[in-house]
């Protein structure tokens, strides 16, 4: 179900869960961002933006998974990007924000990158976020198959890019194929998803 009406308290949960992944012995996205708080703060900014994008979903008004996508032709409001740009610069440095931009390149092109260039029509995944009380119960696979939904659909490809080795399995788990990896060297990898429509 797509959410409607948004409590500052969700985002926040969610900006949390992210900032605060465990991710082991893995360099998530977080060594770009100059503490788990700045994390949380970007992420609660997004989720805000995919509000008010009308891009943000839920298993349930329970909320016991949400995801944020966006569906071919899609086009995001100024309001709606205002949100994500509050939230970047909350967050970051413009110095750290550079930083991030020549990291991320290093990598090589993107799996979003190529399917754009190509003009081919996709639904991409920006966030997919599981809050700690539901976590272990199955909502992860519930929250994905809103997304395999839209694209069986459309009949387009579902793209997700993850900073963890450890996620990448999760989601490989729940159907998706891995296209590939873009090493960032220090800053760790990024796992390209995908998953056909049926």
């Amino acid at each position: 179900m797509k959410v409607t009406t948004l409590d500052t308290q969700v985002a926040e949960q969610i900006g949390h869960a992210f900032g605060y992944y465990d991710y082991g012995e893995e360099v998530g996205m977080g060594a770009f961002y100059r503490s788990k708080d700045a994390v949380a703060t970007y992420i609660a900014g997004y989720v805000r933006m995919a509000f008010e994008g009308g891009m943000l979903y839920a298993t349930s008004e329970r909320g016991e998974g949400y995801i944020a996508y966006k569906v071919p032709g899609q086009k995001l409001k100024l309001r709606a990007g205002m949100q994500l740009v509050k939230a970047l610069f909350h967050s970051m440095s413009l110095k750290e924000l550079i930083r991030m931009g020549q990291g991320v390149s290093k990598g090589g092109t993107s799996l979003q990158d190529r399917m754009k260039k190509e003009k081919k029509p996709y639904i991409f995944v920006g966030m997919v976020c599981v809050p700690e009380q539901y976590q272990g119960q199955g909502y992860m696979r519930k929250v994905m198959e809103l997304a395999y939904a839209e694209g069986n659909r459309l009949q387009v490809p579902v793209l997700l890019e993850t900073d963890a080795k450890s996620k990448c399995d999760k989601y490989m788990h729940l159907g998706m194929q891995l296209d590939g990896v873009r090493d960032l060297g220090k800053y760790g990898k990024l796992y390209d998803l995908v998953k056909y429509p049926d």
